[in-house]
């Protein structure tokens, strides 16, 4: 198998002319010797009869292209002839309407519309974004997503230098970004995480902290968790992210309270938070 010298299409050598563009394909004669005269003008001839077939591919692409064009104004034509009967119906329905009974309506709309209260909830006091922390949850980064709960409450305290939270840190943190890391925690968590199912199980054990960590998973087999040690899964126990008592193991404290202390105190913040 050949290829044709103009357009390319492949031709068996017995052709002789190609099927694609006409090309005359018959070889040279063996016996006579072309001149290099006559090899000149076939390459010059060769060389316009590609340009001429290149020009007709253009042109071909075009004329298709352009009835493409032409079958999509026609939809178009035929869409806008619809809206405009669809707009004509409107306007006639609307002139059989009393034009005092459309403008009170109107005003009754706006009145109930303007006495909507805002619903939307306010997510932080001081400022805070929670959009990594919702990032993380999002995308299931449990350990990240903890880590980063706790570098927001140091900040919000402005604690970030001592690395603890101390009793007045605690009685005085916002409730609004209290509430707002508790939402984005159960949200993203299926409702198997966060400070309110923290809350809902220590008033359960009667506030007994041991019993607690025994629950969410801080303590197993009356072995104290260190934190490297917890199970960064959704399917760790109920309550058991996020941490906010302790960093280090759950029977130590972080700074002067104990664990215990300082999730006595958290718990009694969110259960008053909105008061």
């Amino acid at each position: 198998m050949s290829n044709c010298p103009v357009c390319g299409a492949e031709y068996i050598e017995k052709a002789e002319f190609c099927s694609i563009c006409g090309w005359d394909l018959t070889p040279y004669p063996q016996r006579a010797k072309p001149s290099k005269t006559y090899l000149k003008k076939e390459q010059v001839r060769l060389q316009w009869a590609k340009q001429m077939w290149e020009l007709a591919r253009n042109q071909q692409n075009w004329s298709a292209r352009f009835d493409e064009l032409q079958q999509e104004l026609q939809q178009g034509a035929i869409a806008r002839t619809y809206l405009q009967s669809q707009l004509e119906w409107v306007l006639y329905r609307l002139e059989q309407l009393n034009p005092e009974f459309i403008v009170s309506t109107l005003v009754r709309l706006e009145e109930k519309i303007s006495a909507i209260p805002d619903k939307t909830p306010a997510i932080s006091e001081v400022g805070m974004d929670y959009r990594q922390l919702t990032k993380l949850l999002e995308t299931g980064k449990w350990r990240k997503a903890d880590e980063h709960t706790w570098e927001i409450l140091l900040q919000i305290a402005v604690r970030e230098d001592e690395g603890w939270l101390s009793a007045a840190d605690i009685d005085g943190f916002p409730p609004t970004d209290l509430r707002t890391i508790d939402q984005l925690w159960q949200q993203y968590s299926s409702g198997r995480f966060g400070l309110t199912v923290q809350q809902q199980i220590w008033e359960s054990t009667g506030a007994n902290y041991t019993e607690f960590c025994d629950r969410v998973g801080w303590r197993v087999k009356e072995n104290w968790k260190y934190y490297s040690e917890l199970s960064f899964s959704e399917k760790a126990p109920p309550g058991h992210l996020p941490v906010t008592a302790w960093r280090q193991r759950a029977c130590y404290g972080a700074g002067k309270l104990t664990a215990a202390e300082n999730f006595a105190r958290i718990a009694a913040k969110l259960a008053t938070g909105d008061r």
